[in-house]
């Protein structure tokens, strides 16, 4: 492992995991936002929008489909989604309220059926306000946001990369007495693409008014690729499928969204929330470090693997298993083109996870490895050699994507500036980051500059901004500025030195700068002469922690009472393996 991949690997938190994190502690799901006090630019806006809706919803009057209806209405939710101005809904429902037209009352019950709870609701009681005159509404008004799920299916491709969703509906159910067959409403359709190699972002979604059409022509293309599965759903764990996938989309900065996600997404959310509950999320199997390691190690024994380098068969194995089981739901062998071009272009280069010495050898270890992988899970030889080809195109352009600082995270272009002026060819890149990581408690924002008084002071203020040193006063806190600087630059040496002789001792890194700086404060500085005293400083080190512990009994208490070696909170020894 690189020391460059340090402080990168929150990157592999799975990102359900991220949302449901953000669900717990905001209350808040997909769709939901907080308002804030509009601007006056962005209420003229909500005006502007609000008369051309009202302007348009005359087409409601002249709708036979309530299937029609719930899509335009889902436009209209689907032109504000994402906007920063959360005010559009409410000023609609009160403006159509005022007008009071066929029209606005065709719309307030066209947002009464499919908006999301909280504008819904807002609807319902602009409409009994209005005392609800539904007599100049066309037929639809009666079964407008009472479709009923019929049948549910999953369809899946070998490859695993997407999830097709059917969900097929219908509207009788909402009749209030029998009608001929001709006069019924078709049962309709809602799929959903759920994309696993972007998160599991529901990227695209479409409607059809003729599901049975679709439903034959579906299992008729299973019938004929034995590639495609088809599988019948239980609605209830489609709700929290789908929802999952909802919030992801949300989460995503500029997904890739199909054309009618945006026009659709209301009408599916309305869809969820009919859907039973009573299901749980199903999270992905955790695999210990332990079993990694061991796919790892069978992968550089493998006859795959014969000619290949040890050390770079094992290291881009592992980023690779990694990758699997933390960013593709637990599944460290499976493989695609379309897993394999994101781990290469988006994931790689974003987190700087790879060591570079080992950049060179992706083109011959990724083909082995997918013929291991392939191998293990069972895939087809046609699926192989179709991933196979696609390496062909994709390995030759990794390296330069790899190196191009456009394609970076925040995270790794932070610790390539942690190690910016290391000479890798006299320090020791394992030992200069944890050093220096020591020092910061943490990697730096990018562009941050050690030789900045001033940006170091800001650092170590928010870093003690609750009390976390107990300064006794401020000349202290510029104690820590300079053995901050100390270590960055490691001079004197003596000070990282007996900063890892105390961790060995089972101090925590508080109680070690404690320590560190009050042998500084012992030796006279000043701004021009730099340190006074040298050999008087280096002996104030060595004669840590007794001289410092002396004088604060309940730390020396406390490392005593520690299990030395593993109680230390401090930065994991990068390694190169």
């Amino acid at each position: 492992m690189s020391p460059r991949s340090r402080g990168r690997r929150d990157d592999r938190r799975r990102p359900s995991d991220r949302r449901r994190a953000r669900r717990r502690s905001t209350g808040t799901t997909s769709g939901e936002s907080t308002a804030t006090e509009p601007s006056q630019s962005s209420t003229d806006q909500v005006e502007e929008f609000v008369t051309q809706v009202l302007a348009a919803s005359g087409q409601l009057l002249t709708l036979d489909s309530p299937l029609q209806v719930e899509g335009f209405v889902a436009s209209v939710i689907g032109s504000w989604w994402q906007h920063p101005t959360p005010t559009f809904g409410p000023v609609l429902v009160e403006r159509a309220q005022r007008a009071a037209t066929p029209e606005a009352v065709a719309l307030l019950h066209g947002l009464a059926a499919i908006a999301e709870p909280g504008l819904a609701a807002l609807a319902r009681t602009a409409l009994d306000g209005l005392g609800d005159p539904t007599s100049d509404l066309p037929p639809w008004a009666a079964l407008v946001g009472r479709a009923v799920l019929q049948e549910s299916f999953t369809l899946e491709e070998e490859f695993g990369d997407a999830t097709q969703v059917i969900m097929t509906f219908s509207y009788d159910a909402a009749r209030s007495e029998p009608v001929d067959s001709g006069a019924k409403e078709p049962a309709h359709a809602l799929v959903v693409l759920v994309d696993h190699n972007l998160g599991g972002i529901a990227k695209d979604l479409w409607a059809t008014d003729h599901a049975p059409g679709l439903l034959e022509q579906v299992r008729s293309t299973v019938a004929g690729d034995q590639g495609l599965t088809l599988t019948e759903a239980d609605p209830s764990a489609l709700r929290v499928a789908l929802q999952d996938a909802l919030d992801a989309t949300e989460q995503t900065i500029d997904a890739p969204l199909g054309e009618s996600f945006r026009d659709l997404r209301a009408l599916l959310v309305a869809r969820i929330r009919s859907l039973p509950e009573g299901a749980t999320a199903i999270e992905p199997t955790e695999l210990p470090d332990a079993e990694r390691e061991e796919i790892v190690a069978d992968f550089a024994s493998s006859p795959e693997a014969t000619d290949l380098p040890v050390e770079a068969a094992r290291t881009i194995a592992a980023e690779i298993v990694g990758y699997g089981c933390d960013q593709d739901r637990g599944q460290p062998l499976r493989v695609s083109p379309g897993k394999l071009e994101v781990f290469l272009f988006a994931w790689l280069p974003r987190t700087g996870l790879l060591d570079q010495r080992y950049v060179g050898d992706v083109p011959a270890v990724l083909p082995a490895w997918v013929r291991y992988a392939g191998r293990r899970t069972g895939l087809s030889e046609e699926a192989v050699a179709e991933t196979l080809a696609a390496l062909e195109t994709l390995v030759p352009r990794f390296a330069p994507a790899y190196e191009d600082r456009d394609n970076w995270g925040p995270a790794r272009i932070a610790v390539d500036s942690l190690l910016a002026d290391m000479d890798p060819d006299e320090d020791n890149a394992d030992e200069v980051f944890e050093r220096r990581m020591f020092a910061l408690d943490g990697v730096p924002a990018p562009g941050f500059d050690v030789t900045d008084a001033k940006a170091v002071q800001r650092l170590v203020e928010e870093e003690n901004k609750d009390g976390k040193y107990d300064y006794d006063s401020s000349s202290e806190e510029r104690l820590h500025v300079v053995l901050l600087q100390q270590l960055w630059f490691d001079d004197p040496s003596q000070v990282w030195e007996t900063a890892v002789r105390l961790l060995d001792a089972g101090y925590e890194r508080t109680e070690i700068f404690r320590a560190l700086m009050s042998a500084l404060s012992e030796r006279p500085q000043d701004r021009e002469a730099g340190l006074r005293d040298a050999d008087g400083y280096l002996e104030a080190l060595a004669a840590l922690p007794e001289t410092w512990a002396a004088r604060h009994p309940a730390a020396s208490d406390a490392s005593e009472a520690s299990d030395a070696p593993d109680a230390p909170d401090a930065p994991d020894v990068p390694d190169q393996s």
